[in-house]
C-alpha cells in the first residue's frame, strides 16, 4: 500500500455522486476520502479545517458553487489542489474555474481511472483539462487574458525549454517530465523558472495556454536527448 495517499475531499450536492465515488476510491492505493460535503460552503469550511491535499470539486450547487467555493479555498489554504469534476462544459465555467484557482477540470463521464490519475498528478503539480474542452479552452483564452503577448525577442525560449513547455502542456508532472528528458529534477524546476520569466506568467496552466496561444509549441518531434 502506498504510504502517502492523497487526502481528498469530495464537494457534491449529488449524494448518488458523492456515493460513487467513495466507492471508486475505496480500495485505492493511492487516494484516501477524508470528507465529504453537499455544498461550496460546507466544502469550504471542512477543507479550511482539515487542510486535504485535494478537493474533488462540483460546479452548480446549492448556497455556495463551486467557482465561488475554489475562490474561498484558494484564499485560505492556497496549497490545496482543487480538482474541478463536473457536468458543465462551457467555456465560461472553464474560464471561472480556472481564473478562481483551479488546477484541473474533469467531466463527469471521466473513466474512474483516469479520474485517479488526475488526481495524483494535479497533486504533484500538473494541470488537467479533459481533452474535448481543452483545444478551445486554450484557442480563447486571450479574451480574459489579454496581457498574455508574446514574449519579448529577447527572451525567446531554448529548444530544452521548449521541450519542457510542451510537456507542461501535456500535463505531465516535474517528475515525469525529468524522466521523459532524462534529466535531474532541479534542471527540470530551472527550466520551468527560465519559461515562467520569459513568457511573463505565473502558473503552468498560463505557460501552457500563452504557449499554444502563440504557437510557440509545435506538432514537431520532440527530441529527448540528453543535456
Amino acid at each position: 500500500m502506498t504510504q502517502n495517499k492523497v487526502k481528498l475531499i469530495i464537494v457534491d450536492d449529488s449524494k448518488l455522486t458523492r456515493v460513487g465515488l467513495k466507492t471508486t476510491f475505496k480500495n485505492s492505493e493511492d487516494i484516501d476520502v477524508i470528507a465529504e460535503a453537499e455544498n461550496g460552503k460546507t466544502g469550504s469550511d471542512i477543507v479550511n479545517k482539515l487542510k486535504p491535499d485535494a478537493v474533488l470539486m462540483d460546479i452548480g450547487m446549492p448556497i455556495l458553487d463551486g467557482i465561488q467555493a475554489t475562490r474561498n479555498i484558494k484564499l485560505t489554504t492556497p496549497s490545496v489542489k482543487v480538482i474541478i469534476l463536473t457536468s458543465h462544459d462551457s467555456e465560461q465555467d472553464v474560464f471561472d474555474a480556472l481564473s478562481a484557482g483551479a488546477h484541473s477540470y474533469c467531466m463527469k463521464d471521466i473513466d474512474p481511472e483516469m479520474l485517479v490519475t488526475v488526481i495524483k498528478s494535479t497533486c504533484e503539480g500538473a494541470s488537467w483539462l479533459d481533452p474535448r474542452i481543452a483545444k478551445v479552452v486554450l484557442q480563447n483564452f486571450s479574451k480574459i487574458n489579454a496581457n498574455l503577448e508574446k514574449p519579448e525577442e529577447n527572451k525567446i525560449l531554448t529548444d530544452r525549454e521548449t521541450e519542457v513547455l510542451s510537456l507542461i502542456a501535456r500535463g505531465l508532472s516535474n517528475m515525469e517530465i525529468a524522466k521523459t528528458l532524462c534529466i535531474s529534477m532541479n534542471t527540470v524546476k530551472t527550466h520551468i523558472k527560465n519559461i515562467f520569466y520569459k513568457l511573463e506568467v505565473e502558473d503552468r496552466t498560463q505557460a501552457a495556454m500563452k504557449a499554444v496561444k502563440n504557437d510557440i509549441i509545435k506538432d514537431d518531434k520532440i527530441n529527448y536527448s540528453r543535456d
